[in-house]
């Protein structure tokens, strides 16, 4: 499988865990999806579905810190406009709340246990982020961390709130109202 053939398979890899979740996906809907057999797939994943899993979740990561994370990282931009342009990345990512976290699908179940660590340091990271910008605006620290705590809180339960409703609107409205409210000083 050659390298951009690798990168499709994972997307649509991605595509099906999104769908069904970690015990939900199957060899069978992982093949059907990529259009490859189950001696290719596991040929390029020797553990399977786990192997799948893990390179779903990876290319996640790297696509949330590019458009999510390198936003808050420009230095050059005030704390509210780098936060405004990751609100934007935001809404890209999740498809303005239509598409599913899939670290929250994998938080739970033999995925919960299999992932835990990755889980758990992406979750911090994104917390970090958040605390960090809030500090740079000159929030406190602790104010700055719980904030960012719940800010996160905010994201997950709008985009379960969006697809549970059927409604984009939710998910856009924390977006939109998600710099001024977050920077807010007190």
């Amino acid at each position: 499988m050659s390298i951009t053939t690798k990168e499709k398979a994972v997307k649509q890899i991605i595509a099906v865990f999104r769908e069904y979740g970690y015990e939900g996906t199957s060899l069978s809907l992982l093949s059907k999806a990529t259009g490859l057999g189950r001696s290719s797939l596991y040929h390029h994943f020797p553990k399977g579905k786990e192997d799948m899993a893990a390179a779903a979740l990876e290319a996640v990561l790297v696509s949330f810190d590019t458009m999510v994370f390198t936003p808050l990282r420009q230095k050059k931009q005030t704390p509210f406009q780098r936060l405004n342009t990751c609100a934007k990345g935001l809404s890209l990512f999740y498809a303005n709340g239509e598409r599913s976290c899939l670290i929250n699908i994998f938080s739970v179940g033999a995925a919960g246990k299999l992932f835990q660590v990755p889980l758990e340091e992406s979750t911090l990271a994104m917390i970090n982020m958040f605390s960090n910008l809030a500090k740079e605006a000159g929030i406190p620290g602790k104010i700055a961390r719980h904030r960012a705590e719940e800010l996160v809180i905010s994201i997950q339960g709008a985009l379960v709130l969006s697809r549970t409703l059927h409604s984009k609107s939710l998910f856009n409205r924390l977006v939109k109202e998600l710099p001024g409210r977050f920077l807010e000083v007190d």
